[in-house]
């Protein structure tokens, strides 16, 4: 036999084996607490484990000492590289954070801080240029490239702005 049966692991092992799978989880990309949380305690239902919640808890308050999670600026660092690489707006990320896990009110405190108006009017002005390549578009086209700013998680009334500022000249 390999390895010891799940059951008959000690709780130094369990502690080990769960410390291991973190580790292992984090070392592909920063991660926020809950999905590690989510992770551990997928992993100690697979080894069965009666009571792991106090065990994760200490897991990721030690993880959260050495550095290896910090929701603060994986937060921060999540919605600017959605609103300024991806070009997702306010509304999906808000809404991909909860479905990470994370706080709302927290996901709210944290885009209010770092996404404003201008970054978003600027990053939306890109995207439509991106799309009509400097073309002026038909109404047919603004619609399709206003929905698909919607759909981004963009307010509507800021993709009305960009297209009022580009038909101005403003771009």
């Amino acid at each position: 036999m390999l390895s010891p049966r799940p059951n008959n692991l000690t709780a130094e092992e369990q502690k080990a084996v769960l410390t291991n799978t973190a580790i292992r989880f984090l070392s592909y990309r920063s991660r926020f607490k809950a999905e590690v949380v989510d992770r551990l305690a997928k992993k100690a239902k697979e080894l069965g484990l009666a009571d792991p919640l106090t065990l994760i808890n200490q897991i990721t308050e030690s993880l959260e000492r050495a550095g290896f999670i910090d929701d603060e600026k994986n937060l921060e660092g999540f919605i600017r590289y959605q609103l300024e690489t991806k070009r997702k707006g306010p509304y999906w990320i808000k809404s991909r954070l909860l479905s990470l896990g994370l706080a709302k009110g927290q996901i709210e405190a944290a885009i209010r801080q770092n996404v404003v108006p201008n970054t978003q009017l600027a990053v939306i002005k890109r995207f439509i240029e991106k799309k009509t390549r400097g073309i002026v578009p038909d109404l047919k086209t603004k619609a399709k490239l206003y929905r698909a700013l919607i759909s981004r998680g963009f307010s509507a009334s800021l993709v009305a702005d960009a297209f009022d500022d580009r038909s101005t000249g403003e771009v």
